[in-house]
């Protein structure tokens, strides 16, 4: 008699990254504090089998969605297509192009979704903590090699890239819990010309 086949489950199959974005999209909506595979699954339309089989535990399936939406929120693929941008970009495009994916409303709900994965990794042993201190040094990562393009060495671009990060999450912070836009673009304002001013002086990378 043969087996009868969830046709659900094979629905994503051969489709793992599509299953990612489904799933990424039901956790920013619902975030992580209720989460269970079962309902997931339900949510998104396999079984909670299928979960278990391409991510693991609930545990391991938040930790890649954290890396998954990390990776897009900080490497916008419409301003970075290929990870890292035109090696003809100054400092302040770069940097006002990376901001204008954080302030944008998909920007913000990876914001919103970060900060509660990053209270659950202090709050709770879910496992989360090393997600988060991966993607940490992978957003490091990438923005040192965007600061060492513009012909900053490698430890002095690190060290740029820890400021930077930390500067535009603090003002996307900002931004989802006071909504006030305007005061806060000012402040980024600020310190884009301030950073490209540093830049130029430190690297003459006016003109790349």
């Amino acid at each position: 008699m043969a087996t009868r086949v969830d046709g659900r489950a094979l629905r994503y199959q051969h489709r793992r990254g599509e299953l990612l974005d489904a799933v990424a999209e039901y956790v920013l909506e619902n975030g992580v504090a209720n989460l269970t595979l079962r309902r997931v699954g339900e949510a998104v339309g396999v079984s909670h089998v299928t979960l278990q089989h391409h991510f693991g535990t609930k545990e391991e399936l938040v930790a890649e969605i954290v890396e998954h939406l990390l990776e897009r929120t900080f490497t916008p693929r419409d301003f970075y297509p290929d990870g890292l941008p035109e090696p003809g970009l100054d400092m302040e495009s770069r940097l006002r192009g990376l901001w204008d994916h954080l302030s944008s409303p998909t920007g913000q709900r990876d914001i919103r979704l970060f900060l509660e994965v990053l209270a659950q990794s202090h709050y709770s042993d879910a496992g989360y903590a090393d997600a988060v201190r991966r993607s940490i040094e992978h957003r490091v990562d990438i923005t040192s090699a965007n600061i060492r393009a513009l012909g900053a060495s490698a430890p002095e671009a690190r060290v740029w890239a820890t400021l930077l990060i930390a500067l535009l999450r603090g003002l996307s912070i900002d931004l989802l819990a006071t909504g006030d836009r305007d005061r806060v673009q000012a402040a980024l304002d600020v310190a884009v010309m301030d950073a490209d001013g540093r830049a130029q002086r430190r690297w003459g990378c006016a003109d790349p």
